[in-house]
């Protein structure tokens, strides 16, 4: 699948997106207790450089907004290892966390909820045993959105954190809402539902059940895909610092 072309100028842009960077958070205490041996948070934060650079200062341009500084938190993701074989119900520890991950959980768990997937999971996936990855949230700054940044920074986080996952999953749906609340119908969830989809599509995922998307993790493509939406952030960041240059 090609990208999509970014949905606002480069000039828009607050800098350069090849200097941003991942910065990955998971806690937890020495003896687990309830589901925590289940059922792992990773949050991923993501930040304009590591605020300890020495960069030679952008020239400002007074029709360009003003660079972001070095360090500055842009964004973050959201994801969750869903553990296979600790003796929980895994639907049980999904629902306790949020209505979002009860979705994931009941498209893809056997009605145990303990340590089989179901039918239509191992249908769909090559080697349907294993933890399961959730994507749950990506967030950046309104000054960062429309650059196709999402997928990329999904794509990078699902390579380090997916090891010893057959999938991921994902639930789209929308995170933020209009401040009119009037302006939100079902055909605005629906288009809202479709745009986001089409960006996880663009990494690797497809539609499997329930309004829920996986990534096979033991198939090339998605790893081709990755590489694409690294060659697409090259681009753009060639095309930035050739905008500040004129």
């Amino acid at each position: 699948m090609t990208s999509a072309r970014p949905k606002r100028p480069v000039s828009d842009l607050p800098g350069d997106p090849a200097r941003l960077h991942l910065h990955y958070g998971h806690g937890h205490p020495a003896t687990p207790y309830d589901y925590q041996d289940t059922l792992e948070p990773w949050h991923v934060a993501v930040t304009f450089g590591t605020g300890d650079e020495e960069w030679e200062e952008e020239e400002e341009d007074s029709d360009s907004p003003a660079p972001a500084a070095a360090g500055t938190r842009i964004g973050h993701l959201v994801l969750w290892r869903l553990r296979d074989y600790t003796g929980d119900n895994r639907w049980e520890v999904a629902d306790a966390e949020s209505g979002d991950l009860e979705v994931i959980a009941a498209a893809v768990l056997g009605r145990s909820g303990r340590t089989e997937y179901n039918a239509w999971f191992e249908k769909a996936i090559t080697q349907p045993v294993g933890d399961l990855l959730i994507l749950d949230r990506v967030t950046l700054d309104k000054a960062w959105r429309g650059f196709g940044l999402g997928p990329f920074l999904a794509g990078e986080a699902i390579r380090r954190l997916s090891g010893g996952c057959c999938a991921v999953a994902a639930y789209p749906a929308m995170g933020e809402y209009p401040e009119d609340r009037e302006q939100v119908t079902e055909a605005y969830r629906r288009q809202a539902k479709k745009k986001i989809a089409a960006l996880w599509e663009s990494i690797g995922f497809q539609p499997f059940r329930r309004g829920v998307w996986l990534l096979d993790t033991a198939l090339q493509a998605p790893e081709e895909l990755m590489f694409a939406r690294r060659d697409d952030l090259h681009a753009l960041s060639a095309a930035f610092q050739q905008s500040r240059s004129l």
